[in-house]
This record gives structure tokens, sequence and C-alpha cells, in this order.
């Protein structure tokens, strides 16, 4: 029998008890199942213990982050049975450090949410950046609590969108009222023209753009200075050409780089520099494991290094 994990993630005070609570209580969520509630953080919220004798959940403490081991969910799968696994993570624990095989083969992760105190998340963001970006880039869900006027520009101005584009995204507000967030990430380029230049303060929101809708872009020329790379086992006559890009802060840095097309490829030295001018198809190519944008190279004309080469999204 599959057994599905919910992983609950978040800093102190974000709301991951109140939200594990208020789902245990929802009849859409819970129905009787037994389940195995793993709380790795003692917040100041305490659980609900007669809810959670009604709602047929064990709660089971884990301490240290070196007992969240595959010996100790192997030896809970044996004692309690479970029929759904909760995880209230620590929110100073890193999901990358669990190591593959911690789970029981029967235990499948369903979903991963990620709980924000609306008050603190600005605060958090500047002081823990990279602990805070990688618990939203790897979230199904990002839940803001506490949230007020102010949360929707903090969470624009600080990129939540773009660090993790696929996840729901939900303001909480103190009233007991919820609202979808949503955001308009367009490059807002002018596909009229006959080149359509991308410039260093665009370049990170016209990737993820033109990755997620190239129908967009099909068939117009662009044109960007950009750094080349041939990743090994690349199809001949094919290279990337993009950018080294912070979104939020210095550790998530990442180059991002679209597919092109053009004869001389195989001469090309990594990180060299070049302004490319390029027809962009909507194709299948393997190193996307689907369509995406294929640049078909008209003009590859060597360029020098800027004095600042990381792109930054604004």
């Amino acid at each position: 029998m599959e057994i599905p994990v919910y992983f609950f993630t978040g800093f102190l005070e974000s709301g991951k008890t109140s939200f594990i609570e208020s789902i245990l209580k929802d009849p859409n969520f819970a129905e009787g199942e037994r389940t195995l509630l793993l709380m790795c953080e003692d917040g100041e919220v305490e659980y609900d213990y007669e809810l959670l004798r009604d709602t047929n959940c064990v709660l089971k403490l884990v301490e240290n982050q070196e007992d969240f081991n595959r010996l100790l969910l192997h030896e809970c799968n044996r004692k309690y049975k479970p029929e759904r696994v909760i995880v209230e993570w620590n929110g100073m624990w890193k999901l990358s450090d669990i190591k593959p095989g911690t789970f029981p083969k029967s235990w499948t992760l369903y979903q991963t949410v990620t709980t924000v105190n609306a008050q603190t998340f600005d605060v958090y963001f500047q002081n823990m950046g990279g602990y805070m970006f990688e618990m939203l880039q790897q979230t199904d869900m990002i839940v803001f609590n506490r949230s007020d006027e102010k949360t929707k520009e903090i969470v624009k101005n600080r990129r939540v969108r773009l660090i993790n584009r696929r996840a729901d995204i939900f303001l909480d507000y103190p009233n007991g009222e919820s609202e979808v967030y949503q955001e308009d990430l367009s490059a807002n380029l002018d596909l009229s023209a006959d080149i359509v230049d991308i410039s260093e303060s665009v370049y990170g929101q016209w990737y993820f753009d033109a990755m997620e809708h190239t129908e967009k872009y099909a068939g117009h020329t662009v044109r960007y200075l950009c750094q080349v790379y041939r990743p090994k086992g690349m199809q001949k006559n094919c290279f990337a050409a993009g950018r080294f890009t912070m979104l939020c802060c210095a550790e998530d840095i990442t180059f991002l780089a679209m597919v092109c097309k053009h004869p001389s490829a195989d001469t090309l030295v990594d990180r060299d520099w070049y302004m490319v001018t390029a027809e962009v198809r909507d194709e299948f190519f393997p190193e996307y494991q689907g369509k995406g944008p294929v640049l078909y190279v008209k003009s590859l004309v060597p360029a020098e290094k800027p004095q600042d080469d990381i792109c930054y999204i604004k």
C-alpha cells in the first residue's frame, strides 16, 4: 500500500502547527486514516492532544536532525503502521540533507507545503536568504500567514514567483480570508521590432517567460549578450548561450541558457562572450526533455566581458 507523506516546512512561528491542525480538522483531508505526525520542531504553539486522539493521529518527536534517518522511519512504519505521514520539518534543517533511501519503500512524498510569517518574511529573507531560497524553491505550496496590505509588494520585490514558478501561493489574512497570489512575469518586450533586443535588465524575466511560453516568441529574432557553453554530449552544431543570473541572493546565482544551433558550435570556447542574434523556434530538444526555445543563430559576434557579468532580476 502506498503511504502519502506530507512535508510542512517553515521557520519558527511561521504557522506550521496551526496549519497542520486545520487540515486534520478538514473532512476533505482527514477521514479517520491512521496518521503518523513526525514533529521535528517544538514551536510556541502546542498540539491539541484531544484533536490528535479524535483524528487517529499519533505524534512522534524527532529532536535532532541526525535522528531523522532510515532506522527511525522504518521502526515508526513497523510500530505505528500509518496510512498517512505528516512531517513538521525544522526550518533550520535543509530538505536536501535527506539522503536517498531514508523513507520506507511504501512511503511516497505527496506534497511539500511551506508556511511563512508575512510579518517577519522580509527580515528572514535579508538575513537567511540561502535557507529561505531553498525552502521556497523546493515546495509545492507557499502560504503567507498574517498577511496585510504590504504583503503583496514584499512578495513581488523578493521575487517569490520567479524562485518557484510552479508552486501555488496563498495569502492568508487575520480575518480568515485567503487569496491566491497572482503576478504577471512577462518581459514586456516590443515583439513588433525586426530584432528584439534583450537587455541585461530583462534577461532573467525573458528567459523564464520564453521557457514557459515559447510559442509567444517563436518566429521572432532576438539579440543578446551571452556566454557560450557546450555541455558534454551535446548534439553537434549546438551550444548553450546564457547569462549567470541572480534571483534573490548570491547563493542562487544560476546559469540560465538556451539551446542554440550554429555550424561553428564545435569551435566555441566555454565561457567566451558573444553577441548572438537568432530566430526563436519552438522545437523538441533532449536537454529540455520536451519542447522549448531553440535559437537558430544568424549572427555570432565576439564581445567583451561586461563590467558586471551577473544579470539581476528587477
